[in-house]
């Protein structure tokens, strides 16, 4: 039992001294498939940019309640290598029980080895910047009833029906229209064909396309409505 305790005190103590150790003290070498001595780890091209596909979540290791700090990798590996180094030379001065105790602290420094070396790199935690949201787009609006009757004025002006329909293509291509209000524009002429020329012109300028049906009622005819048909369908 007096050795144990003489064991513990060789430990404890050269633990203590281990921050002034030198750097010619041997390293206990450590469990097979780790990395020996300080890891040199590569330097993100960019600050704050990792590489594609990296995963900016935290391991496993690190998703647990507590306080995160930083520290130097190498300065911590040149120290674990130390302490294991002090543990090494308290063993042989142990007795059983105390090795059974220091073997379990060797197992655990181990461990700490372990965590230091697949720590990732502090630098890489930065998030990448995210863009600037795209701007909203306009939202769409069918021609107001006063622009609707200021184009209707501007056809009047007209005496024929081929200049209607100029000023009609010309006022619509910037707007946008409501099936009303093109079964307003469709009354305003009086041959079939140029009723029909204005659903081609502007239909496609059409919001409320599941009230088609209400364009059919300008039609009298099943000839001109099956026109119309084939309009609203795109034929």
């Amino acid at each position: 039992m007096r050795a144990f305790v003489v064991a513990v005190a060789v430990l404890m103590s050269a633990a203590a001294g281990a921050q002034s150790a030198q750097s010619q003290d041997l390293k206990r070498s450590p469990p097979p498939g780790q990395p020996t001595g300080p890891i040199t780890q590569p330097a993100p091209s960019t600050p704050g940019y990792p590489g594609p596909g990296y995963d900016n979540s935290p391991p496993d290791s690190f998703r647990r309640e507590g306080t995160l700090v930083v520290v130097e990798r190498e300065r911590l590996l040149e120290r674990l290598a130390k302490m294991e180094e002090l543990l090494d030379r308290a063993m042989e001065r142990s007795d059983r029980q105390g090795r059974r105790v220091l073997t379990n602290l060797g197992d655990e420094l181990d461990t700490m080895r372990a965590a230091v070396n697949n720590a990732p790199d502090v630098r890489r935690y930065q998030p990448r910047p995210q863009p600037p949201p795209p701007p909203p787009a306009p939202a769409v609006q069918p021609i107001s009833e006063t622009q609707l009757d200021a184009l209707s004025r501007a056809m009047n002006r007209e005496s024929f029906s081929d200049g209607k329909l100029r000023v009609l293509e010309s006022g619509a291509s910037q707007q946008y229209f409501l099936v009303p209000q093109v079964l307003k524009m469709i009354q305003k002429f009086t041959f079939l064909q140029d009723k029909l020329q204005v659903a081609r012109v502007l239909w496609p300028r059409v919001l409320d396309r599941d009230n088609a049906y209400q364009l059919y009622s300008a039609f009298q005819f099943s000839s001109d409505k099956e026109e119309l048909k084939r309009i609203i369908e795109g034929r």
